[in-house]
């Protein structure tokens, strides 16, 4: 994905300016017939919500894993796709007709991405700016599985799990000998795609590495699209160690098409407004874990660092931007038994340092921020086959910026608090309830436009969730009811022109997720919500806030044709949603709604696989963010879009 950071504007605005681009169609995990099981019974998937796996059957949060299986099933093209299509959950387009789609849990809109923690393997890359994580260039290959928790999350993840949290998991080790790949595919829009991989272990070592290269024309006009990703993994595992190391390098380089009126979208939805808009980026990503197991202890200790240099070009203009970020968790778990009840305890402390120098033609910038809390969580499971969780944080953040503009200096003390309970009714059945406390607090961009230029007021939640399990064998179903107040929440308001602390806002809808086995080769999924996002006080109370839909909903079947094929399709329906200059609630024209289908068929055997694919099969004319009722300034979805793969297993 490619970043331009550039003038710190309101969301609305910067969007412009500072646009997050990806036309990325990265290569698909292929499935062979082998792997094409039955899907596993609920009560052995696992999350790790509190940092420790834990059963998704009886744990008391509002959590979706996606598996590698359904990741391989479906043909999606990398994890940001896999989150969208397979968890059902809600994205705006990343402004470019690209992929890096901005992922909304609980409806935030415009600042979903900022009320939402996205990490790899419990290492944080959410970013400190108005930009969405970037997630297109994690191989779908190297991925075991995607968590999705939402609610208020703050306990365990900080600042910014106001909305909930997307972990990716990536694959721990290969297999015993030497196993390689080599794929490639051919999309629509001229698009080509190359991957290769190998992987080792022997004894306790196991190395592993991938490279990839896509080029594209993209949907639109001058919207072409160039990525090429490196990386390198080295794990060592013995019975009480365990060290993994891993380094990604991603350069990437994007033309930026702009955004549409209403004539110009009817007339031509490829068209391009922007002539010369275009950006490139180099990132780099370093990451270590390691873990000490000593009978009921465990410890472990996470290290990660990302560098990113962006430049970028808007309306004649060139914007520089650099960008570090580091972080370091060490903590500590125990597990203990006694008569009748079983205790899961973690503590630990998450260190976090962040540094950003921008260039423009208009002023330089430099932010600093600095993060350190203190973090405890406990889970504890009766032989009554009731289970009680429990969490607390203390967190510290200084941020500081200098500017030609003006400089400020905040330091924030901040807390979370968290309580769950869940109770097996009956056989296959459990009950949950959950409270919670979280926060945000404003980013480098949302403080560099604000009233008076002072910086806002940390962000913050209560949530209460009720929730009730089905599980038998390989069927299930889950419903649950959420609430969140938010008081001081950080908005763009497009009155004003500025981000700023709003009335307290509530946000209330239900849940649905189910899958149904009709038979070892047919699987049915489905996902549905159905969300009120309003102001709850104030001048405003009652109005709908934008940009958000009150109800998505995704529905998938896999079936296996025979040993060596399979077919998966689905459809994933966005509501009708508000512009993002109606916070007003006058304007009578909305966003309108969206079902775009896609489907996958595949061929395989213990070497080849041949797969077609395609989406927006019905050549649907969409879009799902937009800044004006009156005039548009809309970004066009990508219409139908096939794409060919060949891949061949060493």
């Amino acid at each position: 994905m490619l970043f331009l950071n550039s003038v710190r504007l309101a969301p609305g605005v910067r969007s412009a300016v500072a646009v997050a681009v990806s036309w990325a169609l990265l290569p698909t995990a292929e499935v062979h017939a082998a792997d094409l099981q039955a899907p596993p019974e609920l009560q052995t998937v696992f999350v790790s919500a509190s940092r420790m796996p834990q059963l998704l059957k009886s744990a008391p949060i509002g959590a979706s894993v996606i598996s590698s299986e359904q990741i391989a099933r479906s043909g999606v093209s990398d994890a940001n796709e896999a989150i969208r299509r397979l968890g059902g959950v809600a994205g705006k387009t990343d402004l470019a007709g690209g992929r890096e789609y901005t992922l909304d849990l609980r409806g935030y809109g415009d600042t979903a991405s900022a009320n939402t923690v996205v990490m790899v393997d419990g290492i944080r890359v959410s970013e400190n700016e108005l930009i969405a994580a970037r997630l297109s260039s994690i191989p779908v290959d190297a991925i075991d599985r995607i968590e999705i928790v939402r609610g208020g999350n703050s306990v365990m993840w900080g600042e910014g799990a106001t909305g909930g949290v997307i972990n990716v998991i990536l694959k721990r080790q290969a297999s015993v000998g030497t196993s390689a790949k080599l794929q490639g595919a051919v999309t629509s829009f001229r698009g080509k795609e190359v991957q290769v991989s190998a992987a080792h272990q022997s004894g306790i070592f196991s190395v592993d590495g991938s490279a990839q290269s896509i080029r594209s024309d993209g949907y639109r006009d001058r919207n072409r699209f160039e990525q090429d990703v490196r990386g390198f993994g080295l794990q060592w595992t013995t019975e009480a160690w365990s060290q993994r190391l891993r380094v990604q390098q991603e350069s990437q380089f994007a033309q930026l098409p702009g955004a549409l009126t209403f004539a110009q979208w009817r007339a031509n939805p490829r068209q391009a407004s922007k002539p010369s808009d275009f950006g490139e980026t180099d990132e780099t990503r370093l990451s270590s874990n390691t873990e000490f197991k000593f009978k009921a202890w465990t410890a472990q200790l996470d290290l990660s660092s990302r560098s990113r240099d962006t430049d970028s070009t808007y309306s004649g203009n060139t914007y520089e931007t650099s960008v570090l970020s580091q972080q370091a968790t060490p903590k500590l778990s125990h597990e203990a038994k006694w008569s009748g009840l079983t205790t899961n305890t973690i503590v630990g402390f998450d260190l976090q340092r962040w540094t950003l120098d921008a260039h423009n033609p208009f002023a330089d910038d430099h932010g600093w921020q600095s993060n350190k809390a203190f973090f405890a969580h406990s889970d504890w499971a009766f032989d009554s086959l009731t289970r009680l969780a429990f969490g607390w944080r203390a967190e510290r953040v200084n941020k500081k910026e200098r500017s030609v503009s003006g400089a400020y200096d905040r330091r924030d003390s901040l807390k979370a608090a968290e309580l769950g309970v869940s109770q097996e009714l009956a056989k296959d059945w459990t009950v949950y309830g959950r409270w919670a406390q979280s926060y945000r607090l404003p980013n480098f961009d949302e403080n560099g436009n604000t009233p008076g230029g002072q910086p806002l007021r940390p962000q913050r939640g209560r949530d209460k969730e009720l929730g009730l399990r089905w599980s038998a064998g390989a069927n299930a179903f889950s419903v649950r009811y959420f609430r969140q107040d938010n008081v001081d929440e950080i908005t763009y308001v497009p009155f004003t022109f500025f981000n700023e602390n709003v009335d307290p806002t509530r946000r209330q809808g239900v849940e649905m997720e189910g899958r149904w086995s009709m038979s070892s080769a047919l699987e049915w999924r489905l996902n549905w919500q159905s969300l009120s996002a309003k102001y709850r006080a104030g001048p405003n109370a009652g109005k709908e806030q934008v940009l958000v839909a009150p109800q998505t909903a995704t529905l998938r079947l896999a079936y296996r044709i025979n040993e060596r094929q399979t077919l998966d399709t689905g459809v994933q329906y966005l509501g009708a949603m508000r512009f993002n200059d109606d916070g007003a609630n006058q304007c009578a024209r909305k966003i309108p709604e969206s079902a775009l289908m896609d489907a996958r068929y595949a061929w395989s055997d213990k070497t080849w696989t041949v797969a077609l694919s395609g989406t927006n099969l019905a050549d649907q004319h969409s879009f799902n963010y937009a800044y004006s009722c009156a005039t548009g300034s809309l970004y066009p979805e990508p219409g139908r879009a096939f794409k060919l793969t060949l891949a061949r297993q060493f």
